[in-house]
Parts: C-alpha cells; structure tokens; sequence
C-alpha cells in the first residue's frame, strides 16, 4: 500500500515530487479544517476548534509552498 502512494507522489524530478507532496498536504489540511468545522457543532471550544485551526494552518503553509515551488518552476 505504501508502495502505491510513493508511486503516485514521485514526479519526474525534485520539484515536482515537492509540489505532488504540496497539494496532498493541502488536502489533508482541508480534510481536517473540515472536521474540525464540523466538530464544533458539538463542541465550540477544545479539540474541535484547535483542529480547525490547525487545518487552517496547515493549507495555508502548503499553499505558499506552492506558489514558492511555482516561481522555481
């Protein structure tokens, strides 16, 4: 299984394997942004909200990565 995953994140060189990891980080960040979301219907404060944040985050880190990643390119 892991096996498939390298597979399909390895480009063709070091740049396009960093922007294939890039996007995948900002879908796992929009995954968690959108459970945490979520979560805060049970809950506003704690965990869900912390989630959120950290979803936030981590798709806005990745997105800059990409448009870094784009200028080398």
């Amino acid at each position: 299984m892991q096996d498939i995953w390298k597979e399909k994140i390895k480009g063709k060189n070091r740049i396009e394997t960093a922007e294939n990891v890039s996007i995948l980080v900002i879908f796992l960040g929009a995954i968690f942004l959108g459970l945490g979301i979520g979560l805060t219907i049970v809950s506003p404060q704690g965990f869900p909200a912390i989630l959120a944040m950290f979803g936030a985050s981590l798709s806005f880190l990745a997105t800059v990565a990409l448009i870094f990643i784009w200028v080398l390119k």
